[in-house]
C-alpha cells in the first residue's frame, strides 16, 4: 500500500500499529496517516440585534442597558433594513412600509476544505406567520438552524439532498423550541425555504432546495435560458390550482396566502412533503433566489424577478428587489437571499 507522502509517521496516531513511510492509511484500523485539514465555516444570519450607538428615539437619551434604554425603559428599535453577505451570497431584509416589526429572517453559511466538498453553501428564508404569537422567534430560529443543520452535513460530505433534510429536521425543532414558555395555543410559526448548493465537475452546480409555506425558491440562469420557480407553495391557492382551479378565479386569490403547512410547536412532526424536496444539477452563468411573499406578492412570475438580476451584481439585483416590492406598496416584511452560479463563490 504506497501513496506520494514519503515522510509519514513511523506509527499509526491512532492505534500506535508501525507503519511504512510511504503508507497513507494504517493497515490495522484504517486511520490515514496524513493530515486532513479542518473544514472552514462562514456564517451569518438577519435581521440582526438593534444598532449599539445614537441617542434613544424615543426619549433622547444616549444610555442603554442590554438594548434597553435606561431613561424611559424602551427597547431599541431594530433597523428597517439589514444586510449582509457571506461570499458572494447576499441577503437583504427589510420590514416593508405597513408592518410594526420585521418578522422575517434569513440566514447563510459556507463550509470549505471538505475533501471531495470544493465550495459548499446553505441559504435559509424564513416569513413568520402574523397570526401566530411572536413569530419573528420562530422564524429567526428556524433560519439560524436550518443553516447550521445543513453546513454540518455538508462538511461531513453528505449530498445536498441529504443536507437539505437535515436543515429541515434541525429547523423544525428549532421553530418548536421557539415557543417554549409562550401560549402554547399561539405558538411562534414560521414557513421555510432552504437550498444547498455544491460546485461539481465541468462548471456544473448540484441544487437541492426544500420548503414549507409560501415563501420561495427561484432558478434565474442567463438569457436565452428560461428563469424557473424551484419550489410549490403549501397553500390553499396553490392546491386549487393543482385541482384545476384558474390561478386568477376568485376562490385561488382568497387563498393566496392561507398556508397549508408551517413551522412551529403546532405544526406536524414532519411538516414537509416529501414532493417539497427537489434536487437538480445547475450550469451558469445566472442566480439563485430565495424570498419571503413580500416580494412575489408583486413579482410571482420568474421572468419578471430575472429581469433585476441578468447580468447584475447580486447586492444591486438584491437591493433593486427590495425596493421594488416597497415601491409596489411594502405592506409586508421583503427578504431576498441571491446566490449567484458560475461565477464566484
Amino acid at each position: 500500500m504506497t501513496g506520494a507522502i514519503t515522510d509519514g509517521p513511523a506509527t499509526c496516531p491512532s492505534c500506535a500499529t508501525p507503519v511504512g513511510g510511504s503508507d497513507r492509511f494504517c493497515e490495522s484500523c484504517g486511520g490515514p496517516l496524513f493530515e486532513v485539514p479542518e473544514p472552514t465555516f462562514e456564517r451569518v444570519a438577519i435581521p440582526r440585534p438593534g444598532p449599539v450607538e445614537g441617542a434613544c428615539a424615543d426619549c433622547g437619551n444616549d444610555a442603554f442597558s442590554d438594548g434597553y434604554c435606561t431613561g424611559c425603559g424602551h427597547r431599541r428599535a431594530a433597523p428597517d433594513r439589514d444586510e449582509a453577505h457571506v461570499g458572494a451570497i447576499v441577503l437583504v431584509t427589510d420590514r416593508g412600509l405597513h408592518h410594526a416589526r420585521n418578522e422575517d429572517a434569513a440566514a447563510a453559511g459556507t463550509v470549505t476544505g471538505v475533501p471531495g466538498v470544493p465550495a459548499a453553501r446553505a441559504v435559509v428564508v424564513c416569513d413568520g406567520v402574523s397570526s401566530s404569537g411572536e413569530p419573528q422567534m420562530a422564524s429567526a430560529a428556524a433560519s439560524a438552524a436550518g443553516v447550521e443543520g445543513m453546513v454540518a452535513a455538508l462538511a461531513a460530505a453528505g449530498t445536498t439532498h441529504a443536507a437539505v433534510l437535515a436543515g429541515l429536521a434541525a429547523a423544525t425543532r428549532a421553530a418548536a423550541d421557539a415557543g417554549a414558555g409562550l401560549d402554547p395555543d399561539n405558538a411562534p410559526s414560521c414557513t421555510y425555504t432552504g437550498v444547498a448548493v455544491v460546485a461539481k465537475n465541468q462548471g456544473t452546480v448540484q441544487v437541492t432546495v426544500g420548503n414549507v409555506g409560501d415563501s420561495r425558491a427561484y432558478w434565474l440562469p442567463e438569457p436565452p435560458a428560461q428563469p424557473q420557480q424551484l419550489t410549490l407553495d403549501d397553500s390553499v391557492a396553490q392546491e386549487l390550482v393543482t385541482a384545476g382551479a384558474a390561478a386568477d378565479s376568485e376562490a385561488v386569490q382568497r387563498g393566496a396566502h392561507t398556508i397549508t403547512r408551517w413551522l412551529g410547536a403546532d405544526s406536524e412532526a414532519q411538516p414537509w412533503s416529501d414532493s417539497s424536496v427537489r434536487t437538480l444539477t445547475l450550469t451558469g452563468p445566472g442566480s439563485l433566489l430565495l424570498c419571503s411573499d413580500g416580494l412575489w406578492n408583486y413579482l410571482p412570475d420568474a421572468a419578471d424577478i430575472a429581469r433585476f438580476c441578468s447580468g447584475q451584481d447580486p447586492t444591486a439585483a438584491a437591493r433593486a428587489l427590495t425596493e421594488f416590492a416597497l415601491q409596489a406598496g411594502g405592506d409586508d416584511n421583503i427578504t431576498v437571499a441571491v446566490i449567484p452560479i458560475g461565477g464566484t463563490t
